[in-house]
């Protein structure tokens, strides 16, 4: 039984890691996203507070179940096994909603239409459009054709640009916004056209979008299975410590009655020489 329960407190304990093992990684997403100068062009503040306050308090929740598996702290058990259902109800709850952000992101293309033309856009809207181009080399949400005739300077592509033949193409650049392009070219040339970034960049976004929706989904289901397996262990182990199983004591067998006597060994006791 001794060896049973040994085993049963490492794997409690190795459970515990792993869940703070996943709660560190909440919290690195959470750091690294308030750090991020991409994240601070959208609204992403809600999802950066719950990262970090999720992440944090799984840390001193697994912390707590360690404490009370190796010392065998009852109320540390208790609290510990009753936050692990809280959380992974609380998991339950949040995957349909997930469920529901993939759907919004399939329709995000009449979404994207909603904001053209991008030169009407508020400056918010453009100034992060503007870095998405430059980083992404992409024009436009849907085409180039978002921006009317103010294409910015962020979807031209370089003078030097190695993939110029398959990843730019010639369009027509309206005569009147000459002055509006930082006199990127001579005004007095005859020439009328522009090389931009031919990718739009919904795509782009829809791509990274799907790719943040599948990691935070996987990560949410790993949550639940360590939780449930965790709940269920931990349950057992206190189950154990609060009805230990009793040691049975070791019995020696003795009769209380005396030996008959045996006259033969009177006879031997008297051929000795005492």
């Amino acid at each position: 039984m001794a060896e049973d329960n040994t085993f049963l407190k490492r794997l409690c304990i190795a459970f515990s890691v792993i869940y703070g093992i996943l709660g560190g990684v909440t919290l690195g997403i959470g750091i690294v996203a308030s750090s991020s100068d991409e994240a601070k062009d959208f609204d992403t503040t809600n999802g950066i507070v719950i990262c970090c306050v999720n992440g944090s308090l799984v840390l001193l929740l697994a912390l707590l179940g360690v404490f009370g598996v190796y010392k065998k702290k009852k109320w540390a058990l208790r609290v510990y096994t009753v936050f692990l259902i809280l959380h992974a109800i609380g998991c339950f709850r949040v995957l349909p909603a997930m469920s529901a952000v993939q759907s919004e992101i399939n329709g995000a293309e009449a979404q994207f239409r909603e904001l053209t033309p991008l030169n009407r856009a508020d400056q918010k809207t453009q100034k992060a459009i503007n870095k998405l181009q430059t980083v992404a080399e992409c024009c436009g949400l849907l085409s180039y054709e978002d921006w009317r005739d103010s294409i910015p300077q962020s979807c031209h592509c370089p003078p030097d640009y190695e993939d110029r033949a398959s990843k730019c193409h010639r369009v027509q650049q309206s005569r009147d916004n000459w002055a509006d392009l930082k006199q990127s070219y001579d005004r007095d040339s005859a020439m009328s056209e522009v090389e931009v970034y031919k990718e739009p960049c919904g795509p782009i976004i829809l791509k990274y979008l799907e790719m943040g929706i599948m990691f935070v989904t996987r990560l949410i289901v790993t949550f639940v299975v360590v939780l449930v397996l965790s709940t269920i262990l931990h349950l057992m182990f206190n189950c154990q410590i609060n009805n230990p199983a009793a040691v049975k004591p070791m019995t020696v067998t003795q009769d209380p009655k005396p030996p008959p006597y045996n006259p033969v060994d009177n006879q031997f006791v008297q051929l000795c020489p005492q």
